[in-house]
């Protein structure tokens, strides 16, 4: 990772490669600095560079916008201006603005939840879904404790946070609770959440707002005495009780595999979009404890890490 030519790319100005630079260049957006993403982008750093396409050969761009609307499509666009070979992006609202200002650059997507529903598809775009069946993280939840109500923690301006909360409408009546929808549009929106009294469990929504605000939306639950779950990964490591999400490693390395075709003259429709085959489930035994919560010995057995 060390070796790979890295040019961080500022909120308003792009730097073009230096003197002497490879002659590929790959330019990477993140839907905010996520600790998720960060790890997408290791693993794909590493994968690249075995690839064949090492700081010789490539040079990486990395934009990190604010998450919002204005911000995603700006990356997006410096990038089409800058002309790179092909354009890599992590969540939702990142991979549909590369859309929306692209129909030539090749696009490699990760970290996106439902490609398919939240309209992440054209022919110049493929890549790996992050999607994890709710019905997994609520099977879990169920024996953490018992509940009548979620409350989930989204952003309306991402689609694949709107989509989690419709998926969570739709199991309603299977796992009998109701869902308390709380948008936030921006992350100081959490610090306004309250929690107690309104629901027995908080889903953090894959949102790029809500988890740049996660912290603060793990200590009103805290407060509240209520566990929170999400399908966002490293969020177990802030103080999230419950995460079941795809591996980042797997993520970027298969960005990696596919960016890797395309340098190499493959076309992105001739690619289909991935399915991820590892998910992993952490527990933090320590938040748990927290909220007075003890979870039962085949969960933690089940988990892929625990947290103490």
């Amino acid at each position: 990772m060390r070796r790979l030519r890295w040019i961080v790319i500022a909120a308003a100005v792009l730097y073009a490669p230096q003197a002497g630079a490879a002659d590929k260049t790959i330019g990477v957006v993140m839907s905010g600095n996520l600790t998720y993403y960060q790890e997408i982008q290791k693993a794909f750093a590493g994968a690249i560079a075995r690839e064949g396409f090492d700081y010789r050969k490539v040079d990486t761009l990395l934009q990190m916008p604010a998450p919002d609307a204005m911000s995603w499509t700006n990356a997006a666009r410096k990038f089409v201006v800058a002309e790179v070979n092909v354009l890599v992006t992590y969540g939702a609202p990142a991979a549909l603005a590369a859309i929306r200002e692209t129909k030539s650059i090749p696009i490699v997507f990760a970290g996106v939840y439902d490609p398919q529903a939240v309209g992440v598809q054209a022919r110049n775009a493929t890549g790996i879904s992050c999607k994890v069946p709710m019905t997994s993280l609520l099977k879990y939840l169920k024996k953490l404790i018992s509940f009548t109500r979620i409350a989930v923690v989204y952003n309306e301006a991402e689609p694949d946070s709107v989509q989690q909360v419709d998926e969570l409408r739709l199991l309603e009546t299977q796992y009998g609770f109701q869902t308390v929808k709380m948008p936030i549009r921006q992350p100081e929106d959490a610090k306004k959440l309250v929690f107690a009294g309104r629901a027995e469990a908080v889903l953090i929504s894959v949102s790029s707002v809500a988890n740049e605000a996660v912290d603060a939306i793990v200590q009103q639950a805290r407060a509240a005495k209520i566990p929170t779950v999400s399908q966002t990964g490293g969020s177990a490591e802030k103080g999230v009780i419950l995460s079941l999400a795809p591996s980042a490693a797997e993520q970027g390395e298969a960005a990696a595999k596919i960016a890797a075709r395309l340098l190499r003259g493959e076309k992105p429709a001739g690619i289909p979009v991935e399915i991820p085959k590892m998910v992993e489930l952490v527990l933090n035994l320590k938040e748990a404890g927290a909220v007075g919560i003890k979870a039962p010995f085949d969960l933690i057995t089940e988990a892929t890490k625990v947290i103490k």
